[in-house]
């Protein structure tokens, strides 16, 4: 019985041994070729140690392209559109649950749940249209407010919200006086943090690695993302691959640290 138990344990550790490797691997690898010249890139066998070509790549990095402004466009689009994605995704939600027995809450329910089912590819042009209405056209705020209408986040936060809020504390609340934003404020938010952290990790996430979307609604390089910049580094005469590596290196420490808070 000892026995297996202590080859179970070794071959779990193991097998998630591996899998981190597996995982790991292509980082350590991504930024291993930030550090080399574009000619050590391309020698066989691979460089397996570090570079001295850093500064050099850094230094054709920012004249190539203006990637610290870049990487400022991408932290706070992505900031500000998780943020309002939390509160109008939360709130529609909390519409959703506590007005159960309203007229035509489940027929709106189920066309948010029905808008999951259609590709995001179908709604560009409508997308499109309505932005240059707006006058939106080469500015970000088609790439914040538009996704706010997250049919996921809403049917994320309203499983929360029936498991988290019994509905019993909404007719507490109310006999208390307090009013349907107050209680909304007040009561189901501070109950629901875990769910509110995963959707910003997920929304952060998503919003940070866009890259259709800004391809089709930004014009000037100063208002690039940063998956639109790296893009560029790709010309007539071949692909700074460095370059690319040690930009995508950086943008990816904004992603580990929305993790480490959500």
């Amino acid at each position: 019985m000892k026995a297996t138990r202590f080859i179970r344990k070794y071959f779990a550790t193991g097998f998630v041994t591996v899998l981190m490797i597996l995982f790991v691997f292509p980082l350590v690898w991504m930024a291993l070729l930030s550090t080399q010249t574009r000619q050590a890139v391309f020698r066989f066998p691979p460089p397996i140690l570090p570079g001295t070509a850093l500064a050099d790549n850094f230094r054709g990095l920012l004249a190539q392209i203006p990637y610290f402004q870049n990487l400022w466009n991408s932290f706070y689009i992505a900031a500000l559109n998780t943020l309002l994605i939390l509160f109008v995704c939360s709130l529609a939600a909390y519409g959703f649950a506590r007005f159960k027995r309203a007229p035509g809450n489940k027929i709106l329910f189920y066309i948010v749940l029905g808008s999951l089912m259609v590709p995001p590819l179908a709604g560009i042009v409508p997308w499109f249209l309505l932005i240059s209405k707006f006058g939106w056209v080469n500015s970000h705020w088609a790439l914040i407010i538009p996704p706010a209408a997250n049919a996921f986040g809403v049917f994320w936060m309203y499983q929360f919200i029936q498991q988290a809020v019994p509905h019993d504390l909404y007719e507490a609340a109310k006999i208390d006086g307090a009013s349907d934003i107050r209680v909304y404020w007040q009561v189901v938010l501070p109950l629901i943090k875990p769910g509110l952290g995963a959707l910003a990790v997920l929304s952060f996430l998503n919003s940070w690695q866009n890259f259709q979307m800004p391809l089709i609604v930004l014009t000037s390089t100063e208002k690039f993302t940063v998956p639109l910049a790296l893009s560029n580094l790709a010309g007539m005469y071949g692909t700074d691959i460095p370059g690319t590596m040690l930009g995508t290196t950086i943008s990816i420490i904004p992603i580990f640290i929305a993790f480490l808070f959500g």
